[in-house]
């Protein structure tokens, strides 16, 4: 009888266990990416790569001046988001609760700019899902000079 049972514990701990294992790596699987794309004089891709349903996103941009009305294209706008912008802060979201889905690796939006400064940062990145969540966020990319 105690062997009996000793087999049957095994058994339930060994599923358990796998499940927790599963959950776990799929957690570690998410990505949430956020760089620059294409640079030129007066225009800059922002790039989204991401595993993740996006409800909302906000970010700031040192070294430039976005120009009022100056985000445009990318995921953002075929999605269906209402874009934002003010010296140096982008904002999106969607008044009809389209998201930028999961799997989305592309730009996000395109920004318009002026007066140049040196060195060109993404900062203060939040990204929500569609329940008003923060995201983690694994990668903001590397300042840039140009």
């Amino acid at each position: 009888m105690f062997r009996f049972n000793f087999y049957y514990l095994f058994i339930i701990i060994f599923f358990f266990s796998c499940d927790a294992i599963t959950e776990e790596s799929s957690e570690k699987t998410t990505t949430v990416y956020i760089d620059f794309g294409l640079v030129s004089d007066n225009s800059i891709e922002i790039h989204l790569n991401t595993s993740h349903d996006i409800a909302g996103f906000q970010f700031g941009i040192t070294g430039i001046s976005i120009l009022e009305d100056g985000a445009s294209g990318g995921l953002a706008e075929e999605n269906g988001f209402t874009v934002s912008t003010g010296a140096n802060v982008v904002i999106g979201f969607s008044l009809t609760g389209n998201v930028i889905p999961s799997g989305s690796n592309s730009v996000l939006t395109n920004l318009s700019y002026t007066n140049q400064i040196s060195e060109i940062c993404i900062v203060d990145v939040v990204l929500s899902d569609s329940d008003a969540n923060a995201l983690n966020i694994d990668f903001i990319g590397e300042c840039i000079e140009y």
